[in-house]
């Protein structure tokens, strides 16, 4: 189970441990419960060993037919678009213009703007209690499964988390494995800080999870929402020529945040400065001329309505997808097994697999 691409647990029926409560007393003295050790509380509030809790079995089965419904029927095979999908991809929800607040410093609700933008009633999120300002979650673009990320302004600030790290890092080697597309909304202020972030290898764990997106072989979206500084934002988008990026007119980004930031890393500066004040305000602006997104986005949104059909028009809509994978003109037939492939041929899929089709 923990090696599965996707776990569920019933809540107060399953547990999980290395060794159950006699075991833990035998060695070490402990009285402790199954739920205790093993429970889903502790598995998918915590831990992140187990994906998702389902009050019953029937839950649980429901949500592994769900997630199954994403993916190819095997690693060789593409994922199969949703025929009967109803939902136009050139909806368009004038919510999204309100949705972010001008405050930047105020939070919002990306799971709603996740439901106007994504094929309704199509989202499957998986681990939300786990590593809680990272979501992860699949869905559908004009019928097309996809792999989501998002970042959750309203725990921790969105910020990269340790506990996000493995969770960060699994999502997108299940997505690569099953060529699932990525569209990845990003409001990254950087890594989490603090005692707590740094006694937890934060920063070692961040950057470890971020080779993940850069070894990813399949296409990816980048909306950049709001805040992107620092190493935590630039592990949020792909180094493939299979990428675009956009921007919602709120985003900003850089090196450092500009309040505060500026500060601290021109702080001696600042200070032997004959004008302090005025110096440092000098050197905000300059900061945040770079910062604006219609500066340095590849592609930026000017109608925050359409923002909806962007990312499927990337890899979805237009696209004639390959049925199966051609890795370099091999493809296992009759059961041929791993050892019978070519000297030479790597597991991956080429970068070229995906490329739309004439």
């Amino acid at each position: 189970m923990v090696q599965s691409h996707f776990s569920v647990m019933v809540r107060n029926m399953c547990h999980v441990f290395v060794g159950g409560p006699p075991l833990v007393k035998s060695a070490f003295g402990e009285e402790r419960t199954k739920e205790e050790l093993g429970g889903y509380l502790l598995h998918t509030r915590q831990t992140g060993v187990v994906d998702n809790d389902a009050i019953d079995e029937q839950d649980a089965l429901d949500q592994v037919r769900q997630f199954l419904s994403y993916l190819p029927a095997n690693v060789w095979e593409m994922p199969t678009r949703n025929e009967e999908a109803t939902d136009a991809p050139g909806r368009k929800e004038m919510g999204l213009r309100s949705i972010i607040p001008r405050n930047n410093r105020k939070p919002y609700d990306m799971r709603a703007l996740l439901g106007l933008v994504l094929d309704r009633d199509s989202i499957f999120e998986i681990g939300r209690y786990q590593g809680r300002s990272q979501i992860t979650a699949l869905a559908r673009l004009n019928g097309y499964p996809v792999g989501v990320l998002a970042n959750d302004p309203n725990f921790l600030g969105g910020s990269f988390n340790y506990d996000v790290a493995e969770k960060f890092q699994r999502f997108i080697d299940m997505c690569d494995t099953f060529h699932l597309p990525i569209v990845n909304f990003v409001d990254q202020p950087g890594f989490t800080i603090g005692m707590q972030s740094e006694q937890q290898g934060t920063i070692r764990k961040g950057v470890r999870a971020s080779f993940a997106i850069i070894q990813a072989t399949v296409p990816m979206a980048v909306i950049y929402i709001r805040k992107c500084f620092g190493v935590a934002g630039g592990a949020q988008k792909s180094g493939l020529r299979l990428s675009w990026r956009y921007a919602w007119p709120s985003a900003v980004w850089g090196n450092i945040p500009v309040e505060g930031g500026v500060y601290a890393a021109h702080r001696r500066e600042i200070e032997a400065a004959d004008n302090p004040q005025a110096h440092l305000e000098r050197l905000q602006e300059m900061y945040r001329a770079v910062a604006s997104p219609f500066r340095t986005a590849e592609a930026s949104v000017s109608r925050i309505s359409s923002i909806r059909c962007r990312p499927g028009r990337c890899f979805a809509s237009g696209w004639k997808w390959p049925t199966r994978w051609r890795r370099t003109s091999w493809v296992p037939k009759n059961g041929a097994c791993d050892a019978e492939r070519p000297h030479g041929v790597h597991h991956g899929p080429p970068l070229g697999a995906c490329l739309p089709q004439k």
